[in-house]
């Protein structure tokens, strides 16, 4: 077995575009806890090219099959297969490229195990320290919160004994990966 290997995830993007790429993150965040390298195209090109118009999302297929060709693996996630997902496993078939099928329940269950909340602290821009955001921290490490209730009658105490009009309390899904990344902690004033 490859370490780190480079895999190219596949799971479905239209429709329930919301829903279907916070899925694609957690499928994303599971081949990472599986020491794997995960490629999502379908999170990328989208940002760049207009999923509806046809020559663009002919452009973003085809860009996407490229990176196909130097995965070391295709997973399929999910319990059902898109057109592109279709057309992923074709080229990967044609092209010998070893295919996993991960059932939605399995991606899933590893991410919510590990799901958190916590409180994001927002600084409006009439602060004398200026507008900034960051999630908010006790003892130099983020707060965590098992459910979104617990983070959002946290926030709901912060925001009733608030000093200043200017800072803002809200509960926020943190995800396994609370931490943020350096330099981008909020000092209040």
């Amino acid at each position: 077995m490859t370490e780190n290997k480079m895999v190219y995830i596949a799971s479905p993007y239209a429709g329930e575009v919301e829903r279907n790429v916070r899925f694609a993150k957690a499928a994303c965040l599971f081949a990472i806890r599986q020491d794997c390298t995960p490629v999502a195209v379908h999170l990328l090109y989208p940002q760049l090219l207009d999923d509806s118009d046809p020559a663009q999302r002919e452009a973003g297929v085809r860009m996407g099959l490229r990176v196909l060709e130097a995965c070391d693996e295709l997973w399929l996630c999910g319990d059902r297969l898109s057109r592109g997902m279709n057309a992923e496993l074709a080229a990967a078939e044609r092209l010998g490229i070893p295919i996993r099928q991960i059932p939605e329940s399995e991606i899933t269950e590893v991410i919510s195990m590990e799901q958190k909340y916590g409180v994001w602290a927002v600084r409006g821009a009439a602060s004398i320290c200026g507008a900034a955001e960051a999630w908010l921290k006790e003892d130099g490490e983020p707060l965590r919160f098992d459910t979104m209730e617990q983070a959002s009658k946290y926030a709901e105490q912060l925001n009733a004994g608030i000093c200043t009009a200017n800072v803002h309390y809200y509960p926020k899904e943190a995800g396994p990966e609370l931490a943020p990344a350096p330099r981008m902690g909020m000092k209040l004033c």
